[in-house]
């Protein structure tokens, strides 16, 4: 096939042997092919059988003995400047990984928060790339329902945590924290005082939801089968920032993770309701892709994610739980008896 009509990628550079451009590349800096042979560690023949070879897949001498020594045509000098710089590229590029040193990183990463994990995330994950890599600027943005691919495929998104159920196998995931779902409501809510709710107290109660769940199945409806219907919202909010206003002026309910609840509860009169068993059940999933698995900043910032949540999970001390009304993230005791009245 001419090469002009080839529809693959690099079509001349597929029928080139990169050790060609290695022997010119030698040829050019000492201009002698016995210097050639002792920097590539090949011999002399070898190295006038790949200058040969070049010189017919380009169609030009290259190179012309003048009284003993190599001088350059017109088309090499024009290689070279190309080839060098290219050369020097993928070596720097095949060079094992130096030690990675947060603190002289930069850059933007992007990562897709759902389910309030920024409630969580967000604040002590600034507060830690501020001291150890001030350089780094973090880029949050909103991912809500079931894992979409499309964000990470199209180089949009570095990561994405949310409640994801499943995710393709071309993707690396990683469990952040197992917490439970809980419905919150304000303090004046007539049902705040109540404690826990049953499967037949949920189509009593007006919930929202968020307006990318509009129309879809969400994990609450999936939790609900075979026991009850689907769950009916009344609303739906823009974002998840403004849940705690919503709840504290309106008879609204909503879901949300445990942990995220004691964040707003330090800072909202609400009060925590636990669900039925079906419904607690959630795990916080981290997902990237595989062309970042092994970027040192991306490691690195995978690392700090899990730690701030690794800390979140054992929520606030007893002395905040009972400032705020909410119980523990993680007990297991009788939910009745750990909710303030």
């Amino acid at each position: 096939m001419d090469a002009m009509t080839d529809t693959h990628p690099l079509p001349y550079l597929r029928r080139l042997d990169m050790n060609l451009l290695l022997t010119f590349d030698a040829l050019m800096r000492t201009r002698s092919a016995t210097a050639s042979s002792a920097l590539l560690h090949k011999t002399q023949p070898a190295i006038s059988r790949d200058l040969a070879r070049l010189r017919d897949r380009l169609d030009d001498p290259l190179l012309v003995v003048v009284k003993g020594r190599f001088i350059p045509t017109e088309r090499a000098l024009e290689l070279h400047a190309a080839v060098q710089d290219a050369l020097a590229q993928i070596e720097s590029a095949l060079r094992p990984a130096e030690d990675f040193d947060p603190a002289r990183a930069s850059g933007v990463v992007n990562i897709g928060t759902g389910a309030h994990s920024e409630i969580l995330l967000a604040a002590p994950l600034l507060e830690r790339l501020r001291r150890a890599a001030p350089g780094i600027t973090l880029r949050f943005q909103s991912v809500h329902g079931d894992f979409v691919p499309d964000d990470l495929d199209a180089e949009r998104l570095d990561i994405a945590i949310g409640l994801f159920g499943k995710v393709p196998a071309r993707f690396h995931r990683d469990t952040l924290l197992r917490d439970r779902r809980v419905c919150v409501v304000s303090k004046a809510h007539p049902r705040a005082g109540q404690g826990a709710l049953t499967l037949a107290d949920l189509p009593r109660i007006r919930w929202f939801a968020f307006a990318q769940m509009y129309g879809r199945e969400t994990n609450f409806d999936r939790a609900l089968k075979p026991e009850a219907g689907r769950l009916e919202f009344s609303a739906y909010l823009s974002g998840f920032g403004i849940t705690p206003y919503v709840l504290l002026d309106t008879d609204y309910a909503t879901t949300m993770p445990a942990s995220v609840a004691q964040v707003h509860g330090k800072h909202f009169p609400l009060a925590m309701l636990e669900l039925p068993a079906s419904l607690r059940k959630i795990e916080f999933v981290m997902v990237w892709p595989r062309r970042l698995h092994t970027s040192p900043l991306q490691a690195w910032l995978r690392g700090q994610i899990r730690d701030v949540l690794r800390d979140r999970a054992g929520g606030p001390g007893p002395a905040d739980q009972r400032a705020a009304g909410l119980p523990d993230a993680t007990s297991s005791t009788d939910p009745s008896s750990r909710l303030t009245r």
